[in-house]
């Protein structure tokens, strides 16, 4: 950590003034998926409808990662064979309902070069006080499975995830997530749209809320508006 002069890490909600660092930051993140970036209006539509949700990272004052989020009624979708387009409304999030069960992940992403800084461990641990504050069931999500393409031709899906299950395989991201105590559920087919590195599967992935009671209160997150710091009560 010395090495990269780290003076400071902060976890701050997305703000729209933040659009072209976060734009930047995530083309550098996909490399093999230049063109996949959220459009602006998607980012202002995402804060505007659920403003706890969509967090930053920020090191030394610069955007180094990111989550986004929705809460969903996770009853309306076919649980174990929905897409990527099916969880966000054809990306309109219409989706999203405050009176929903689940908090279902949307993105997550770290820039290279600041990876291994336990940065990805904090959004994560965050999604996770967030859904424990909000009383909502579980976190899912579809993880992507970069390391597949790579191996598409000896090991079916279900073989790849397996063996990244028995760190036989290091998936850059399976693995990670898998060490942040997600449980791997199903192989979805056709998850994301020209995720070619992924050859589009995906595995759905979830963490359940063991503090989760059904006819409890949900609980409020609020925010400093003079420094957006994230603040719980």
């Amino acid at each position: 950590m010395k090495n990269r002069n780290i003076q400071n890490i902060e976890l701050k909600f997305l703000d729209i003034d933040d659009y072209q660092e976060l734009k930047e930051t995530m083309i550098k993140a996909y490399p093999t998926m230049p063109d996949t970036y959220w459009k602006k209006q998607e980012i202002k539509s995402l804060v505007n409808i659920f403003k706890e949700g969509q967090i930053v990272i920020k090191v030394n004052n610069q955007i180094a990662g990111c989550a986004l989020s929705l809460i969903v009624d996770y009853s309306q979708f076919d649980n174990h064979n929905h897409t990527y387009r099916d969880i966000t409304g054809n990306y309109t999030f219409n989706t999203h309902t405050n009176n929903g069960d689940v908090l279902y992940g949307i993105e997550v992403f770290v820039k290279p070069g600041l990876r291994g800084l336990g940065l990805g461990r904090k959004l994560y641990d965050y999604r996770k006080n967030l859904c424990k504050k909000l009383n909502l069931r579980s976190i899912a999500f579809g993880g992507r499975m970069p390391g597949y393409s790579k191996y598409s031709k000896t090991y079916t899906p279900n073989e790849y995830l397996d063996k990244v299950k028995r760190n036989e395989i290091k998936d850059l991201v399976l693995s990670f997530q898998i060490s942040n105590d997600f449980l791997p559920v199903k192989v979805l087919k056709g998850y994301l749209e020209g995720d070619k590195a992924s050859n589009e599967y995906a595995v759905l992935m979830e963490w359940d809320n063991l503090y989760y009671q059904k006819t409890a209160k949900k609980d409020k997150f609020r925010y400093r508006q003079e420094d957006n710091l994230i603040s719980i009560v």
